[in-house]
């Protein structure tokens, strides 16, 4: 079980610590939550069945962990005012990087002010790449029901990009 779950955390630890940070907003909560979903694979790795590819089941496993914090703690997530600073790209030129920090900086912004749902559902399909079928499995929907959500977070997105020009 060791080989195995060393193969899995190995395989999807970024994938699932990028998940919890773009949600909670915070390296340390991330980090928590990233080690309790790990903690939790470990425990049901021998019930892992492949019906769904691996880093659908581990993203599954970490949207649940995160949702049961938000009812722990009562947070409000898109309410947060403190923006963590997003790491500078690595282009020469000065101008350039100022201009891809603000850019990142406001993509984030806008994705804080999305739903929940909306937000998961636009990093798992935009950010992680995930296929509908896959978003499906993770979040409990059908294939039409996530192209519909896809829909209205994206268009959802594009008001609040237009408002933020």
């Amino acid at each position: 079980m060791g080989k195995e779950f060393n193969k899995v955390y190995e395989n999807n630890k970024n994938a699932v610590y990028s998940y919890l940070y773009y949600m909670t907003k915070d390296v340390l909560d991330a980090e928590d939550l990233c080690q309790e979903t790990f903690l939790k694979i470990y425990r049901n790795i021998k019930n892992y069945r492949g019906e769904c590819n691996e880093r659908s089941w581990c993203i599954t496993i970490a949207r649940n962990t995160f949702l049961s914090w938000i009812r722990k703690k009562k947070l409000k997530t898109v309410d947060e005012e403190d923006i963590d600073q997003i790491p500078s790209g690595t282009g020469t030129n000065p101008e350039v990087q100022v201009l891809q920090q603000e850019e990142r900086i406001k993509v984030k912004n806008i994705l804080l002010q999305l739903k929940e749902e909306y937000r998961t559902i636009l990093l798992l399909r935009d950010y992680e790449e995930f296929s509908y079928k896959e978003i499906g499995t993770i979040t409990g929907l059908s294939k039409s029901a996530v192209k519909i959500r896809i829909y209205r977070a994206r268009e959802k997105y594009k008001l609040l990009f237009n408002e933020f020009q």
